[in-house]
């Protein structure tokens, strides 16, 4: 997941692949604004097939935040509604 968010990251918002570290953090280290935050959770969710929600969305920090909230949100069951 890591490489993955690499690659959007560098695609995206034009981030060098080698500064996404886990402990990057995403404002500070990375110089994201909120706009950037918002486009990165769209891609995100385009790629992951699925909205990246909950509590976890508000409090990503860090690039390992992230990976966490997108391989968490990955491996939660889908429930349909009907």
């Amino acid at each position: 997941m890591l490489e993955q968010l690499r690659r959007v990251l560098d695609e995206e918002l034009g981030v060098e692949p080698e500064r996404v570290v886990p402990s990057a953090d995403l404002r500070d280290d990375l110089e994201l604004d909120s706009l950037d935050l918002v486009e990165l959770v769209a891609v995100l969710e385009d790629r992951v097939g699925g909205k990246l929600d909950g509590p976890g969305v508000e409090a990503i920090r860090t690039v390992g935040d992230v990976v966490d909230l997108v391989v968490s949100t990955a491996a939660a069951p889908r429930v349909s509604g009907s």
